[in-house]
């Protein structure tokens, strides 16, 4: 009876180990993939990071902020032009469960007086792919202040 028992738990402990390990991403590898912010001239958002042992990396994305960009030029990529990378790496579980709190982003689309921050967590659902969260408040020199604005994403290993 004790053997079979060990068995038992053995065989669960492995198939658990198994599961959590189906989630931790490739080390070294980037991700890409689409968020949920609205599509402009025809180009839509794009989030990227690369992964390391305990976290990701250069998480960044476009964003238009939430006090508004202004006009946007037929044919111009308004995200292209508008990137935030945070400026911490973002925190990561061996289950492959990330989050960061409230943090400063480096913004190259607007004026230097507006002060981005942004917040994420999510989960990589397998080794090739992730989905999360991004919440971003953002103030302005005269005191003003945005948000929260959330938009979700999805990253894939290389991207789309």
């Amino acid at each position: 009876m004790r053997k079979l028992i060990f068995a038992i738990t053995t065989t669960l402990l492995a198939a658990t180990c198994a599961a959590a390990a189906a989630v931790v991403p490739h080390v070294g590898a980037r991700y890409t993939g689409p968020t949920s912010a609205k599509v402009v001239n025809g180009f839509g958002d794009t989030v990227t990071f690369l992964t390391g042992r305990t976290t990701l990396k250069r998480f960044s994305f476009g964003t238009l902020g939430c006090f508004g960009y202004g006009t946007f030029p037929v044919g111009v990529d308004p995200y292209g032009t508008s990137i935030a990378q945070l400026t911490k790496n973002v925190p990561m579980t061996a289950t492959g469960t990330f989050k960061i709190a409230p943090t400063i982003a480096s913004y190259g689309g607007a004026d230097d007086s507006i002060k981005l921050k942004a917040s994420v967590v999510g989960q990589f659902s397998s080794p090739k792919s992730a989905k999360g969260i991004i919440t971003l408040t953002e103030t302005g020199a005269n005191g003003g202040s945005c948000g929260p604005v959330k938009m979700t994403f999805t990253a894939a290993l290389g991207g789309h």
